[in-house]
């Protein structure tokens, strides 16, 4: 990846939807070749797809929550496989510390945590933050490492 790489990704990043001649034009190159870095990204699995950023809330998913499991080690497998297979389980993260997890779950209600919860404890102890107000949420932080572009 070179520095023209990043920005195509820090525009798709802020408008996955901005048309190629409006990123060729922010990046000073051409459409074709715009195109061309796209495509090389996409396959190169840089680029894994282009999603919808949803308000949550709006659609009825009033509850974020963190949950961190100490998953026993005779249950990894089928825990991953639940994970997996859950569709309220929108992140899942192997993590360092007295936890073996950390999964971020969205959910319509208290009561539908709750029941989650209880199924999800025969997996190993867990512990619970609901999130009570979002102040950040970016979709990913693009910015090339300074030593990426070597005299430049």
């Amino acid at each position: 990846m070179d520095k023209l790489d990043y920005e195509i990704l820090k525009r798709l990043n802020s408008n996955a939807r901005m048309s190629l001649k409006q990123i060729a034009a922010d990046v000073g190159i051409t459409s074709p070749a715009v195109r061309t870095r796209i495509e090389k990204l996409e396959k190169d699995g840089i680029i894994r797809g282009y999603i919808l950023n949803l308000d949550t809330r709006a659609i009825g998913f009033m509850v974020t929550a963190f949950i961190s499991v100490a998953v026993e080690s005779s249950c990894k497998e089928e825990f991953y496989s639940f994970v997996q297979n859950c569709q309220n389980v929108i992140e899942c993260h192997g993590i360092t510390g007295n936890y073996f997890a950390l999964l971020k779950v969205l959910f319509k209600s208290t009561m539908e945590l709750d029941n989650f919860l209880n199924r999800i404890q025969k997996y190993g102890e867990t512990s619970t933050n609901i999130v009570l107000s979002t102040y950040k949420e970016a979709p990913h932080c693009i910015e090339a490492p300074p030593d990426t572009f070597s005299g430049k």
